[in-house]
């Protein structure tokens, strides 16, 4: 009870992350790879692999930006704090040990950030008995000029999850088509804030999810993203991101991952 009673003490999140279960969700990652370590290792590795080429083709090496750096699992942080002149890593949730890692490194920054820039405007709605869903405006103020690349890391298909099932708890009547517009517009916005950068921009997401069967045989698929038409990924591979016995008895999930260079 008290190990998992620590880190929500000793980190310090503004009451909507908190109370919208950021946090937890966050923990529970951490748990999930550390559960499956061997199975995550080759999505981590093509991850880094990818943004690191990504980075050397930049023309300037200024600053880095990167969105979603989470617990840095995916993230090659001692190459970009060497080849840039400032590293910038976004997270609505960031815990006390991913701060201890980044101290060690002088031209690193760590911000507390929403890329969405809605999640707290839905938590207050919700307080004050708003019913109404406050459309996704992505904001991120440190890139700016000075940027030479920014890096969206496995959150495209992330940033409904948490909104969408603190409205379906908090907020009566909605219809299912109405949530699914709602969540669509919010991957659609950040993808379209990231192609309307005028620095090159590296994408990582999964976009489809397929789980199997003991036999290997396909039991569903489906769209990680809502159906948002990307173009033709750089590269692409397999997340085996729950083996069977993880979050479920009889099935393994599986996720489709593309990389793209949007510049």
């Amino acid at each position: 009870m008290f190990s998992n009673l620590f880190p929500f003490l000793t980190t310090t999140h503004p009451q909507y992350v908190r109370h919208m279960d950021y946090l937890d969700e966050t923990k529970a990652m951490k748990k999930r790879s550390e559960r499956n370590r061997a199975a995550w290792q080759p999505h981590l590795e093509e991850t880094r692999r990818f943004v690191l080429s990504a980075a050397e083709q930049c023309g300037s090496r200024k600053k880095v930006v990167v969105l979603g750096a989470g617990l840095l699992l995916d993230v090659p942080l001692q190459e970009l704090s060497a080849m840039f002149e400032e590293v910038f890593l976004l997270d609505i949730v960031i815990l006390p040990e991913v701060r201890r890692q980044v101290k060690t490194f002088e031209n690193v920054k760590l911000i507390q950030h929403d890329v969405t820039n809605m999640a707290e405007r839905l938590y207050k709605n919700v307080l004050q008995g708003i019913d109404g869903l406050p459309a996704a405006a992505p904001s991120v103020p440190v890139i700016n000029e000075n940027t030479s690349l920014v890096v969206s890391l496995n959150i495209l298909s992330q940033l409904w999850v948490i909104p969408r099932a603190y409205v379906q708890s908090k907020i009566r009547g909605l219809g299912e088509e109405e949530l699914n517009d709602w969540c669509r517009q919010i991957v659609e916005s950040h993808y379209r804030s990231l192609a309307s950068l005028s620095c090159p921009v590296c994408l990582v997401a999964d976009h489809e999810f397929v789980k199997r069967d003991r036999e290997g045989n396909v039991v569903s698929r489906g769209s990680t993203v809502y159906s948002l038409a990307l173009p033709k990924p750089d590269t692409s591979w397999i997340w085996n991101i729950a083996p069977i016995g993880d979050d479920q008895q009889f099935l393994s999930k599986e996720l489709g991952v593309g990389a793209w260079r949007l510049r």
